[in-house]
Parts: structure tokens; C-alpha cells; sequence
């Protein structure tokens, strides 16, 4: 009786570990999301799915409901096997894989060994993902990958600019070169709409102008010391052409030179304009102090002098000598203070910058707001 119960044990036994074994995984990477249906049955997660030696139909779908995938697929025993379904609508099935564990370095050797990748990328600042399994940033070499075929993916600034199935051999050494192609900076400009956007609102542009300003010199035969519609003119009209240049920012706003060099952080152009901005304030100062001064002390004495009815001098004589003399010392003074307080905004220049220096910073200011923004230096070169 014991040995018939241990003999159906085995047989049990025996008969579920053939089950057991009788199985492969299935792995679908997909650029993104989508649904992947197995024999019509659906799986939310397909990074390993466990499925029964044999064929089976395979499917997925986006998120509109649109077939990416669709094909018949090959299960081996005990082995992996990758589907790569791109977003153009085609799906990769490559051969099968004898690894059933994930890459990542360091790995341990599948029964059929591993290999090595080498990363050669035109890019910095990327991310290696190897079987969705983050390798690090700027990785150059993966070691102890699993023979067998595994889905790179690199990402840069949050965009996927290689995505592949690559091919591992035993003791073999795969090499990947992701070259900085146009189709690639053109896809991670596209995923910068945003920033994009920000650099036209503050981007600087020196622009040119050129004026033409009219100058006429001469006098009329019959009314001298005029010139023009009556009589014979011996006038000459000259013409010239005047340069100018303009700093604007974000295509709309002029900033002037005082905004370029706080934004570029020219000190030179500010402690320029510092210089002349204290020479300025000291000469309206003084010519202020001269204008007050005058108004307070020659006002009521010219006023004395003016009116019928005197109040610093007896009524009905002639204003005295220090009247006079206080009066015409206070008109001159107030005059020289006004001249001094209209005339100190003269010192102001046009342009603290020559047009070349500006060009340079506001080159250089908008270098520094595309690497800010992750743009790539060659965007907006006209």
C-alpha cells in the first residue's frame, strides 16, 4: 500500500514538474504605452509574461484602440522572447533568449553566457535604460548582459532618442553608435515647445537703422537771409545717411544699452554710466541750489524794486545801490542754475556700447539662455 501511494506521488510529482518546465517568458517593450493581448487575452503588465511553450497570437494597441503589433509568436522552453513594438506600427520579434533574468550590470551568466555592450553616443547627458532597467547616466560599457537579445533605450531630457533590440553573444562584445543626426535634434527641439517659447520672449537683437537726414545751406537774391520760394536761390541741400542700432528684447521691447548690460552683465558699460550719472546729479544739484537761492533772495528784493509800494526802501525814492546790486546777482544766478539744471542731462551719451561690443553680449547673453532652457546652441543662428 506504501508503495503504490508513493508511486501516484511521484507520478504527480513528475507529471507537474514537466508542466513547470514546459514554459518560456515573453517580453514586449513598446516606445509607448499600449495593450498587449495574449491568445485574446489581455495582460495590464508585459515585461514578463509567463506563458506556455508553443505559438501563441500576440497582439497590441495604443491608446486610440489601433493595432501597433500583430503576429504569431514562438515560445521556447525555458527561454525569453522579445517583441519590440515601434511607434511607427511595426513590431520587432527578434530570435529567442536562453536569459530569463533582467540585464543590468553585473549580471550573473545565463547557462549559455554573457557578453558585453559598448555605448558609443554623439550625446551627453543621457540615460541608459537596458530592458527598462536603469543603467546610470553617460553610460559608456554594460557588462555581464545575458546572451541573447535585449532593448536598449536611451533618453535625453526626458525625450527617447535610441530605442532598439540589440543582439548580446557570449563572450562577445556588441558595439552601439547613436549619432547626433538631425532627426534627433529635431526631436528633442520639438519636445521643447515650452522653452522654445521662452527664449523668443527674452532673446536680445541689436538691430540696425539707417536714416536719411537732409541739410540745406545758402540765401535768397531778394530777401537776404532767406532762401527757397521767392527769388534766386544760391541754396545747397545735402543729404547723408545717419546709423543707428537698436536693442530689443523679445522682438518687441527696446531695452537700450543700460538693459543689455545688466542682463549681459557688463560691468565696464555700468560703471560708465554710473560715472556720468554722478556728474549729472552734482551739476543739477548745484544748478538747483543756484535757481533756489536766487528765487529766495533776489525774488523779494526785484519784487521791492517793481512795485509801487516798497517795503525794504522808504516809499518814494529810488531803490538803493545793494537792492540793485542783490536783484542782478540773483537774476544771473538764477539763470546760470537753470542753465546748469536743463544742460546736465546732456551729458547722458546715446550708446554706452559701440554696435559691435553690443552685438557680442547680446550674442552671448542668448547662448547663455539656450543652455539655460537645454536648447541646442545652433538654434535661432541665423
Amino acid at each position: 500500500m506504501k508503495t503504490q501511494v508513493l508511486t501516484a506521488l511521484m507520478l504527480i510529482f513528475s507529471i507537474s514538474s514537466a508542466f513547470a518546465q514546459n514554459t518560456g517568458t515573453l517580453k514586449v517593450f513598446s516606445e509607448e504605452p499600449v495593450a498587449v493581448y495574449v491568445d485574446e487575452i489581455q495582460y495590464p503588465s508585459y515585461d514578463a509574461i509567463s506563458l506556455a511553450a508553443g505559438t501563441h497570437y500576440v497582439k497590441a494597441l495604443n491608446k486610440d484602440g489601433a493595432r501597433m503589433y500583430s503576429n504569431i509568436v514562438t515560445i521556447k522552453d525555458g527561454e525569453v522572447t522579445t517583441v519590440l513594438v515601434t511607434a511607427q506600427g511595426s513590431g520587432v520579434q527578434p530570435a529567442t533568449a536562453t536569459a530569463n533574468q533582467p540585464a543590468a550590470q553585473g549580471a550573473v551568466a545565463s547557462q549559455n553566457g554573457t557578453g558585453i555592450l559598448n555605448i558609443f553616443s554623439e550625446f551627453t547627458g543621457t540615460t541608459i535604460y537596458l530592458d527598462d532597467i536603469r543603467q546610470g547616466d553617460d553610460v559608456r560599457v554594460v557588462n555581464g548582459i545575458p546572451a541573447g537579445n535585449h532593448y536598449l533605450k536611451i533618453i535625453k531630457d526626458g525625450v527617447g532618442i535610441f530605442g532598439e533590440l540589440v543582439a548580446i553573444n557570449p563572450g562577445q562584445t556588441t558595439t552601439v553608435l547613436v549619432k547626433n543626426d538631425g532627426q534627433v535634434a529635431e526631436k528633442i527641439l520639438d519636445s521643447k515647445a515650452k522653452e522654445r517659447e521662452e527664449y523668443q520672449s527674452n532673446k536680445i537683437d541689436v538691430i540696425y537703422t539707417s536714416n536719411s537726414v537732409s541739410t540745406t545751406q545758402g540765401a535768397s537774391t531778394l530777401f537776404p537771409g532767406y532762401y527757397g520760394y521767392y527769388g534766386y536761390s544760391s541754396s545747397v541741400t545735402n543729404t547723408s545717411q545717419v546709423s543707428d542700432f537698436k536693442i530689443i528684447q523679445g522682438g518687441v521691447k527696446e531695452i537700450g544699452d543700460l538693459g543689455l548690460a545688466n542682463l549681459a552683465e557688463n560691468q565696464n558699460v555700468l560703471n560708465r554710466y554710473a560715472t556720468i550719472h554722478r556728474s549729472v546729479t552734482r551739476q543739477m544739484n548745484v544748478g538747483l541750489g543756484m535757481f533756489l537761492g536766487a528765487l529766495l533772495i533776489g525774488g523779494p528784493v526785484l519784487v521791492d524794486i517793481m512795485v509801487e509800494k516798497p517795503f525794504l526802501h522808504p516809499d518814494g525814492t529810488t531803490a538803493p545801490d545793494w537792492e540793485i546790486g542783490v536783484a542782478t546777482a540773483g537774476i544771473v544766478a538764477g539763470t546760470f542754475g537753470y542753465v546748469f539744471v536743463m544742460g546736465a542731462d546732456k551729458k547722458y551719451p546715446r550708446h554706452y556700447y559701440r554696435v559691435d561690443d553690443a552685438a557680442k553680449d547680446a550674442k552671448e547673453y542668448n547662448r547663455k539662455l539656450k543652455e539655460k532652457l537645454g536648447l541646442p546652441e545652433n538654434y535661432d543662428v541665423k
